[in-house]
């Protein structure tokens, strides 16, 4: 490409926060840069340079590529250089505070094989297409109890209506992973405050009076290492049929994990099985409320009409916005050649509106067949709790669509967006009846 072409780019900005909360997910700047520049060196002031990658194609084959384009480099999500250096800092006070490895990871998704492969086969059999199709019933009761709450939470409420997260979005998703990781019920509105601090960075709603922000996000950090360590040491005495007690007592080459690695499993298990599915179903019905000759076909109410209902609500939000790799040599792409030790940014929710790809990408429709998006990830990065989600997602769909209750509903005001750049969520969006 060209000076001159990558000049005209220049005013692009697939990267500022403040836009996305603004505006939304850039899906201009977006479709240009897979239309002139799929390749594109970004580089703009706040945030460390790196390739962005658009294009479905190269998406799915850099995500694929694990031996040139690696987990382990230095970034694993792209984010401000503020943000960055914050991170970093808050890494080394934390190993220092607990006297552990420097050096060590947060969790398995910064590793690559064979050590990620041995860390994500301790649970991978918990996370099977078969073994979520056993949990089937129970998400379908789960799905049917959340649901007619939220009806009833509905007519209590009135023109005012419920916030759509709180009432209905974060309940199946909570549960699940909860139970699945042995957590007793009274623990799981703590998580659910923990894991939301974690991601929206922004908010004050966990703060107790006269705790600025920071004081509070520091107590609730306090607040969520302490309960992980005693869950870890009553795992270790009382092990139960659970992922916690399994990764416990779980052992790689002969070596149990550390208290460290222990940390940084549960904590992933526990925010991703939490917020990502979450984040799907508020904003899949959303989607279904801005498209409504898209309803009348979900609440068929067939079960094939609700699966393909989940693949285009997934593909549609795109929850994850992006990730890194880190290129292991140089490689050619499209005219331009990404050097070893350069970052790329591989874009989801742009794959998934590629008109080479999808037919009519931006119509949001339920019937849509085949559709391979890249809502998971793609490659041996994969989304671990994809099968999970899409059993979750089809347990509260199918409800809805039962009971037709998106065609009753309404929003009332306009949502209010988590500040992240590599999560896309919304944190708070009423609903009423019609």
């Amino acid at each position: 490409m060209s000076a001159t072409a990558t000049a005209k780019l220049d005013g692009i900005d697939i990267h500022s926060v403040d836009r996305y909360l603004s505006e939304g997910y850039p899906w201009q700047a977006w479709d240009r840069l897979r239309r002139e520049a799929p390749v594109y060196w970004y580089d703009r002031p706040g945030i460390e340079p790196f390739w962005a990658i658009t294009r479905y194609a190269d998406v799915r084959a850099l995500g694929s590529d694990s031996s040139r384009f690696i987990n382990g480099g230095p970034r694993l999500r792209l984010a401000s250089a503020e943000h960055d250096s914050r991170l970093h800092g808050a890494r080394r006070k934390r190993a220092d505070r607990h006297g552990w490895d420097g050096a060590e990871v947060d969790d398995m998704v910064y590793l690559d094989a064979p050590r990620h492969t041995a860390f994500r086969m301790l649970v991978a059999r918990q996370f099977t297409p078969a073994r979520c199709r056993r949990m089937g019933e129970e998400l379908t009761l789960l799905a049917q109890r959340f649901v007619g709450e939220f009806e009833r939470d509905l007519a209590d409420a009135g023109s005012q209506g419920v916030d759509l997260v709180e009432h209905l979005a974060v309940k199946l998703p909570l549960a699940t992973i909860c139970s699945m990781m042995g957590v007793s019920v009274d623990r799981w509105s703590d998580i659910h405050r923990w894991t939301d601090s974690m991601f929206n960075t922004d908010s004050v709603a966990w703060a107790q009076p006269g705790e600025s922000r920071h004081e509070m996000r520091m107590r609730l950090r306090i607040e969520y290492f302490d309960f992980l360590e005693s869950l870890i040491d009553e795992k270790r005495v009382e092990p139960g049929d659970d992922l916690s007690s399994l990764l416990v007592h779980a052992k790689i080459d002969g070596q149990a994990l550390s208290q460290q690695q222990l940390h940084g499993y549960l904590t992933l298990l526990i925010s991703a099985g939490n917020e990502t599915t979450r984040n799907a179903t508020t904003r899949g019905i959303l989607a279904l409320l801005e498209h409504p000759e898209q309803v009348a076909l979900f609440e068929q109410a067939d079960q094939h009409r609700v699966e393909t209902t989940v693949e285009e609500v997934v593909r549609w939000t795109s929850p994850v916005i992006q990730f890194a790799r880190t290129a292991t040599q140089d490689v050619s792409l499209h005219g331009v050649t990404i050097k070893a030790g350069e970052t790329i940014g591989m874009w989801y929710p742009s794959a998934n509106r590629d008109e080479t790809a999808f037919p009519d990408p931006y119509r949001f429709d339920v019937t849509r067949e085949p559709n391979d998006h890249v809502g998971f990830g793609h490659g041996p990065h994969f989304c671990l709790g994809a099968n999970l989600a899409r059993w979750e997602l089809r347990a509260v769909f199918a409800e809805l669509a039962r009971t037709k209750t998106v065609s009753k509903l309404q929003t009332v005001g306009d949502p209010e967006w988590m500040t992240d750049l590599h999560v896309g969520a919304i944190s708070h969006q009423a609903v009423s009846l019609r």
